[in-house]
């Protein structure tokens, strides 16, 4: 397998890493961009050289199921990875690269358009690559390729993205994605829970975007190669798109520096809840409340970077939805809604 050091596009010049190579080999590489439709690129993430991939270049895809013009990411549409419906995506684990290799090119209406698993949508206002369960791709998911060596040891690996709610109609199935790491090339994932979207959609309306922000547990020198994967499952009812854009995979150094969370607790209609009890818990277990003021605002100061903290709210008369939250730098729109 070959690796390419930087984001270059795999038709054009790139640094090759290989050894002594037979002639069959050789002639192999020649018509490497013919005969295979996944790319086994992986990205040498540094401090300065994040992952990043934002689909602007709506050309690079131009056939249903080739992943060939993009570097270090594929997708696979996950059939069988599941038994039934509605299960939860931090659950299944296992290698899914042996299910087929799947986009569907060039696509304009995530309303309509009814094919499961990972589609291009380039002719929408801001173009994504998308994910949908159904039937047949029961856990449809990307998966990025990269090599950390150039990474030093003390730093920790954090990942972003946003999930985007593609579509506007009526349906309103509970559309979960969460996140994966795995170290190496086989075996199963394991699941990083504060980077979990419980739902990313809504119905009659594709405005909602769920900012994901993850964080990696500590991967020591050696074990260079690390796989990402982003994945939704089929849903309970009729699924519906749900796009992964802004992804932003990063190389950075965890102190022991103190931030900031603030927000606001809010009722359904979006009125701020006064003297709501805020409470912020750490690995650890160790808590900390905070009160809202007469518009609904709190703020916590003095928090530890590089941790993940779970917050629930308590107010008379409001129930709320607890969040994880990992808190890498000051965080200004922790905002929690009252439920219906």
């Amino acid at each position: 397998m070959l690796d390419f050091k930087k984001k270059i596009n795999i038709f054009n010049t790139g640094k090759f890493r290989f050894g002594f190579l037979s002639i069959a080999a050789v002639l192999s590489l020649i018509f490497v961009s013919v005969i295979v439709e996944a790319n086994n690129i992986r990205w040498y993430i540094s401090p300065s050289d994040p992952y990043v991939q934002t689909w602007t270049d709506t050309t690079s895809i131009n056939a249903d199921d080739n992943w060939n013009n993009f570097i270090a990411i594929n997708g696979y549409r996950g059939d069988g990875l599941t038994a039934t419906d509605g299960v939860d995506p931090q659950t299944v684990l296992i290698d899914g690269e042996t299910t087929p290799l799947d986009v569907n090119a060039n696509q304009s209406n995530p309303n309509t358009f009814s094919a499961g698993g990972v589609t291009e949508f380039d002719g929408i206002a801001n173009p994504t690559i998308a994910m949908k369960g159904s039937g047949t791709a029961d856990a449809p998911h990307l998966v990025i390729q990269l090599n950390k060596e150039s990474c030093p040891n003390s730093k920790f690996l954090s990942v972003s993205y946003k999930v985007r709610d593609l579509d506007s109609s009526a349906n309103n199935a509970i559309q979960r994605v969460a996140l994966h790491y795995r170290v190496g090339t086989t075996g199963n994932y394991t699941n990083v829970p504060g980077a979990y979207v419980a739902d990313a959609t809504e119905p009659n309306a594709a405005t909602k975007v769920s900012n994901v922000v993850g964080m990696l547990p500590h991967i020591p020198a050696g074990d260079d190669i690390v796989y990402l994967r982003i994945m939704t499952t089929n849903a309970v009812g009729t699924d519906e798109y749900v796009g992964i854009d802004d992804i932003n995979v990063g190389c950075f150094t965890v102190t022991a520096a103190n931030v900031s969370v603030s927000g606001r607790v809010l009722t359904p209609k979006g009125n701020g809840v006064s003297r709501a009890s805020v409470m912020m818990t750490d690995e650890a277990g160790n808590t900390v409340t905070a009160r809202t003021n007469s518009f609904g605002f709190y703020r916590f100061d003095n928090v530890l970077a590089g941790q993940t903290y779970i917050m629930n709210v308590y107010a008379k008369n409001y129930q709320f939805d607890p969040q994880v939250v990992p808190v890498i730098e000051s965080l200004s729109e922790i905002n929690f809604y009252a439920q219906e």
